[in-house]
């Protein structure tokens, strides 16, 4: 019998969070109604546009001349907001894939490496084939 309080107390915990009613911030819950913490991308939301699977990225990172592929070079996908979704790491061969819970929205591929640099802005399709090249450019040694 006790248990039903509880029950309830955690299902509207859970409810308010999903809609995203919800704010995120320091550590703490801020002032509803403070726009700044507003998660931009509602979590339900994710789930509709993916079914609750996630979503592949996957591609290739050569150099400038299109034929030479990157080895070993971390590979960084950001949201709008400039939140990191996923990153991963590049094979022998050149080829990334990355994946993560995504809506259909743009997002932005990034090359973090010391040696390379290089991004391209993607439009992410779930359920969908997503494969994008990368073309790296070597860092001046200065």
């Amino acid at each position: 019998m006790s248990r039903k309080p509880l029950f309830f107390i955690w299902s509207v915990l859970l409810c308010l969070t999903a809609s995203g009613c919800l704010y995120r911030g320091e550590g703490i819950f801020k002032k509803i109604g403070n726009s700044d913490y507003k998660a931009s991308v509602h979590f339900m939301n994710i789930f509709v546009a993916a079914d609750g699977r996630p979503t592949y990225v996957c591609g290739a990172v050569s150099r400038e001349d299109g034929i030479t592929p990157v080895k070993n070079t971390h590979i960084v996908l950001k949201a709008k907001d400039k939140a990191v979704v996923s990153h991963g790491h590049t094979d022998h061969i050149g080829i990334f894939k990355l994946s993560a819970l995504m809506a259909e929205d743009s997002y932005l591929l990034e090359i973090d490496s010391p040696d390379y640099f290089g991004s391209k802005s993607i439009v992410v399709k779930p359920n969908k084939n997503n494969w994008h090249e990368l073309v790296a450019h070597k860092k001046d040694p200065t």
